[in-house]
């Protein structure tokens, strides 16, 4: 029962920081934006619930329902300050947490902790005291699911696909006409106030609000993003990559649950978070050192042994052949691409932005593995898309006539 019960309890935790985590997940992944007002939205999001619902009597679906639109106006400032006043990114979080501080010590009406008493939101679904555990698992899933369901679709839309390719290239979303500075001021706004409920929501599964309750949400946060794109490696569509993140959040407090359970200082676990960070950023530092041990290991047995001679030969024509595949496949993405600009007359001024755009991101790629090639075969595509337009024209000629 105390296995369960523990597992529960983590479970919990991560579904609740799970909203955190879409938040961080937005700047740092889609944004690449460091924001540091994470923690100080967190802490907001849990105060001004508290005392909306401890002081007020405010239902706990208000009290949390105001706390995004507060994240979001944190999220604001910061987009207003690096966007308007040019202040670099980290340096307008850090501004911005500073003055939540400040502002979170206010809303307490100068209480450093506020308590909540009848405010877990398990009661949404009806749930009574002795059932609020799993209330809770049920709710932190339902809140999960929508969420996911709502940001697959917003960033499926004209704004969400701008803010994306601001984030993926910054300079060629600006040379596409898309204001890159409203962009990342709506980004901001939208992983703030993400952020600010999930603060709200553990203040009332907790039963209790602190000012610091923020402290190290961005570790929290960056931990489940790394987490759950470590454990799911494959090609992953924008809803898996959402829904990593929720997976990342919740093993991150299965884990921080039975180190507890272990009897170890619950200490040890941001320890532990922080190795896993550094493993993770240092993998592609990792895997080269790797590769070339294995390289160098590849040409002594070719030397040494006959038969190992035979199979690297053989396993070297496969990756050659499989190597020419994927090029043969860029190529045929790139002139399918570039047909599409030529001939779609149907594309809307945003769709054509965005095709050339993936178009531009496509060349540079091939033009990173390829090299100088590169430039040869751009030709020849030109030459051949040309062709293919000049037959098309001609045929329609004849057609006519």
């Amino acid at each position: 029962m105390v296995f369960v019960n523990t597992l529960v309890s983590g479970v919990d935790q991560g579904l609740l920081y799970a909203v955190l985590a879409l938040g961080v997940y937005i700047t740092y992944r889609l944004l690449d934006f460091a924001d540091l007002t994470c923690e100080g939205s967190f802490s907001m999001g849990a105060m001004l619930s508290a005392v909306l619902i401890a002081d007020n009597g405010a239902h706990p679906i208000l009290a949390a329902f105001v706390t995004v639109f507060a994240g979001a106006a944190a999220g604001l400032v910061t987009g207003i300050l690096n966007t308007k006043f040019k202040i670099p990114p980290i340096l307008s979080g850090i501004l911005t947490l500073t003055m939540l501080t400040t502002i979170n010590i206010l809303v307490g009406t100068g209480r450093a902790s506020v308590s909540v008493v009848g405010g877990n939101f398990a009661s949404w679904l009806g749930f009574e005291r002795e059932q609020a555990m799993f209330g809770v698992l049920i709710s932190g899933l339902m809140i999960s699911v929508i969420l996911i369901g709502v940001l697959y679709w917003f960033f499926g839309t004209e704004m969400g696909a701008s803010i994306r390719a601001t984030g993926a290239n910054e300079k060629m979303a600006r040379a596409q006409g898309i204001n890159t500075s409203a962009k990342k001021i709506i980004a901001l706004m939208l992983s703030n106030a993400l952020i600010a409920l999930s603060g709200a929501l553990y203040s009332q599964y907790m039963g209790t609000a602190t000012v610091t309750l923020g402290t190290g949400a961005i570790v929290i946060g960056l931990a489940a993003v790394i987490i759950g794109e470590t454990l799911i490696t494959s090609k992953r569509s924008f809803a898996v990559s959402l829904l990593s993140v929720i997976i990342g959040s919740v093993i991150y407090f299965i884990i921080y649950q039975f180190v507890i359970l272990a009897g170890l200082p619950s200490d040890y676990i941001k320890l532990i978070t922080a190795i896993i960070i550094v493993l993770a950023l240092c993998l592609p530092m990792i895997k080269t050192f790797f590769i070339k041990i294995g390289k160098k290991a590849d040409t002594y047995l070719r030397g040494k042994y006959a038969g190992y001679n035979a199979y690297a030969i053989k396993r070297d024509e496969k990756a050659a052949a499989r190597k020419e595949e994927r090029k043969q496949k860029a190529i045929e993405d790139i002139k399918a691409l570039q047909l599409m600009l030529h001939e779609d007359g149907s594309l809307t001024p945003f769709k054509r932005k965005l095709a050339e755009a993936r178009l531009a991101r496509k060349k540079e790629k091939f033009e990173m593995k390829e090299g100088v090639k590169a430039l040869a075969v751009f030709d020849l595509i030109d030459r051949e898309t040309e062709e293919i337009q000049a037959e098309k024209s001609g045929e329609g000629g004849e057609d006519n006539a």
